[in-house]
């Protein structure tokens, strides 16, 4: 349905109205489908906005904005590393949601698509309807949520801090061999983000976990034996009230056993949508908004 909008290239000067459409149109859809968004404070604004800039600085022929009568009402972020396309974000304001312009920018995001892709969607069924009608292969994930009973960590070895310089080398060759794609950029974005770095380098396996205060941002390792000393780590690191462990897909049994085993409730929750020849990402938990 035409109703007027025009989709353009994202400039920098759209950031923190894109922004507020992007939380937003996610506030709006958790009440509808069943998850809660945390209101938007000055440090979480800010962060969405450093997410937004870094996809425009290093991918700006996939970022695109809506606008209608002169306001920004939907944005669409995709990225490229190593040939695989990654949908970072697409969302629309609520009033206009079903009436064209999503469908539109995931249009123009995809122009970059010239290999694999892979998209890390909400339950929005239609959000899933314009995936599926794209051509990706819809995957359910389960998403783990929770408090932590610190009782249930169990003690690994071969884990230590990482550095995002010495270290680098390690991860992307793991990432690469992991997703058929190295982190490139993002890895940096992650250091300038303050995540902590964790590596495993040992007979049982190669690895690396990215991690946040609520949990792992991503986990990738070249054995299952690695990725569980990974992410067990990585959930005793955690200083949050609350860990936050998602887009663990059923081919990653050895993530879900770890959660099982630490008592952490889990339920299904979204969905990664495939297209393409992809790497076997398996040992693997990918992160949302950068793959």
């Amino acid at each position: 349905m035409d109703i007027g909008v025009k989709v353009r290239a994202l400039t920098e000067e759209d950031v923190p109205a894109a922004q507020q459409v992007a939380h937003g149109a996610l506030r709006d859809a958790g009440q509808r489908y069943g998850w809660t968004t945390p209101e938007q404070d000055e440090v979480s604004r800010a962060a969405g906005e450093r997410r937004i800039r870094h996809c425009l600085a290093h991918d700006p022929d996939g970022a695109f904005v809506a606008e209608l009568a002169g306001d920004v009402v939907g944005v669409g972020l995709a990225t490229v590393r190593g040939g695989q396309w990654f949908l970072s974000l697409l969302a629309v304001s609520t009033q206009l949601q079903g009436r064209g312009a999503g469908r539109q920018l995931l249009g123009a995001t995809m122009a970059t698509l010239q290999g694999p892709g892979v998209i890390c969607a909400s339950d929005d069924p239609k959000a899933l309807r314009r995936y599926r009608s794209a051509g990706f292969d819809l995957q359910p994930v389960y998403e783990a949520k929770g408090s932590l009973d610190r009782s249930r960590l169990q003690c690994v070895t071969g884990v230590r801090e990482g550095s995002y310089g010495s270290d680098l080398d390690l991860v992307e060759r793991v990432a690469t061999e992991l997703r058929g794609a190295p982190h490139g950029p993002d890895m940096s974005f992650y250091a300038k983000e303050g995540l902590a770095l964790l590596v495993t380098d040992t007979p049982a396996g190669r690895g690396y976990a990215v991690c946040r205060e609520v949990g792992p941002a991503v986990v990738g390792a070249t054995t299952e034996e690695a990725a569980r000393g990974l992410l067990w780590t990585a959930l005793a690191n955690t200083t949050a009230g609350e860990v936050t462990v998602g887009w663990v897909s059923a081919r990653q049994q050895w993530a879900l056993d770890v959660l099982l085993e630490a008592h952490l409730p889990l339920r299904p929750r979204g969905s990664r949508c495939l297209r393409g020849e992809l790497g076997p990402m398996v040992p693997y938990v990918p992160n949302g908004a950068l793959g």
